[in-house]
């Protein structure tokens, strides 16, 4: 009797278990659409978190690279949220398909349809298949969709693992000043990147060639190439990754897979790229989803945006420089909260100096003292006026946000000479470019109407 390799018999049994894995399927899918669904949120409260703690500088340009791989975390978010959700439908059609082929096993049977000439039952078996055959073509459909749910995933994670690399490897705040500015080491590293990206490539030309790699020492470093390198590009998901890309590749049609590269990062970079400019702009203030020709697009003191507003502003909306409590002020005090960012304290540190304290003093009491400074300083710092009226001294308080985590000041202003209606709350700090002028920090317009 002939024995069956037993590469086959495992192969048998996967597909036995192949079968039998819908139920789990559903299970593991619905569970990650929950899951997933958490990720947006995550995302937008990471580089938020960025934007308050961590980025050295107010311009927008020199944050590009952080609101780029957010960009890319964001579309990778969505994009699995759907994945997930297209799998969990066609794997419930499938269920639905099975159930009903156990009612009907015969399926469709053309020679009892009612009310069909010898023509359209002639167009039906062109148009539909068995109906087993259907059901099997669905299965494989969910099977497919599944794999490339986690091939998104893993190569999201993969990704995000080597941008934290760099960017603890290029971030002012982390490597010291002897080591070059952090655009130095930017080019450096992606110069580093590009010639271990290609390194792949060379030797596959070189292999190509005849007694391209006969070397015997070419031959081990092209072999350590290939075998370290990738998982040194992407750690922990380099193998189970390429194990589901690999099999794609060797078992789609070449014109096929290649065209679905192609449509993929298209569809990818595009989406990336519309991301980018709409955080941009949300990040600036302005509106470019308006096509009303004169409603107000930018960020000025006649938009009402929701973020300026406790009351209005949503849980995962970002906190602007300058918010208060609520658009329409009634009682005796308004309440101001001014944010603090991390890229002021360059520019705080040049215009305070902290005093030496008494080496007799206990460490509370210069703890104490420290932060009455920097209170002073912070206050000085920060210019506040409503309309034309200049509060020369508020009294600042420090606070940390209870829904953002953001650091910063709050403060209570009078409201007695307040104009009934619209009223414009602006904070100015100086010029980082004229140390001799102001700038403004941020602006909100509200509405006050004193309560009888």
């Amino acid at each position: 009797m002939e024995s069956i390799p037993e590469g086959k018999k495992r192969s048998k049994h996967l597909q036995k278990l192949a079968e039998k894995s819908w139920n789990l399927e559903l299970i593991i899918s619905g569970a990650a659409i929950f899951l997933v669904s958490y990720l947006p949120a995550l995302i937008d409260k990471m580089l938020w978190y960025y934007l308050d703690n961590l980025a050295t500088d107010g311009n927008l340009r020199t944050s590009m690279l952080p609101v780029l791989a957010y960009s890319f975390f964001k579309l990778i978010a969505w994009v699995l949220i759907a994945t997930f959700v297209v799998h969990f439908i066609l794997r419930a059609f499938w269920v639905g398909l099975v159930g009903l082929l156990a009612v009907y096993p015969n399926g469709i049977q053309i020679d009892r349809l009612p009310m069909q000439t010898e023509f359209s039952k002639e167009a039906i078996r062109r148009n539909f298949s068995s109906f087993p055959d259907y059901i099997i073509r669905i299965d494989r459909l969910s099977n497919q969709v599944f794999s490339f749910a986690f091939l998104l995933a893993l190569g999201g994670l993969g990704v995000s693992l080597l941008y934290l690399i760099l960017f603890v490897f290029i971030h002012p705040a982390v490597l010291p000043d002897w080591m070059g500015s952090h655009q130095d080491r930017l080019f450096i590293l992606l110069g580093l990147v590009l010639v271990l990206g290609l390194l792949p490539g060379i030797f596959q030309v070189l292999a190509k060639r005849p007694g391209g790699l006969q070397n015997p020492v070419l031959r081990r470093i092209a072999m350590f190439v290939f075998t370290y390198l990738p998982m040194a590009m992407l750690p922990l998901v380099y193998r189970p990754l390429n194990y589901i890309s690999l099999i794609y590749s060797s078992n789609v049609p070449r014109r096929r897979y290649f065209i679905s590269i192609v449509a993929v990062m298209v569809i990818m970079i595009g989406g990336v790229f519309g991301v980018l400019i709409q955080t941009q702009m949300q990040l600036r203030g302005r509106n470019v989803l308006v096509r009303h020709e004169f409603f107000g697009r930018e960020n000025t003191p006649n938009t009402l945006f929701p973020n300026r507003y406790d009351n209005l502003r949503a849980a995962d909306d970002l906190l602007p420089a300058v918010s208060v409590e609520s658009d329409v002020v009634e009682g005796p005090v308004l309440k101001v909260f001014v944010a603090y960012r991390k890229w002021l304290d360059n520019h705080l540190i040049r215009q305070c100096s902290m005093p030496a304290w008494p080496d007799s003093l206990g460490k509370t009491q210069v703890r104490a003292l420290r932060d009455s400074a920097r209170l002073a300083c912070l206050t000085g710092f920060f210019r506040l006026s409503v309309n034309d009226s200049l509060y020369a001294g508020p009294d600042w308080i420090f606070y940390t946000h209870p829904q953002h985590g953001t650091y910063g000041l709050l403060g209570y202003l009078p409201t007695g000479n307040f104009s009934a209606g619209k009223n414009l709350l602006q904070v100015q700090i100086p010029s980082l470019a004229n140390a001799d002028s102001l700038q403004v920090y941020g602006e909100v317009p509200f509405w006050f109407y004193p309560s009888n």
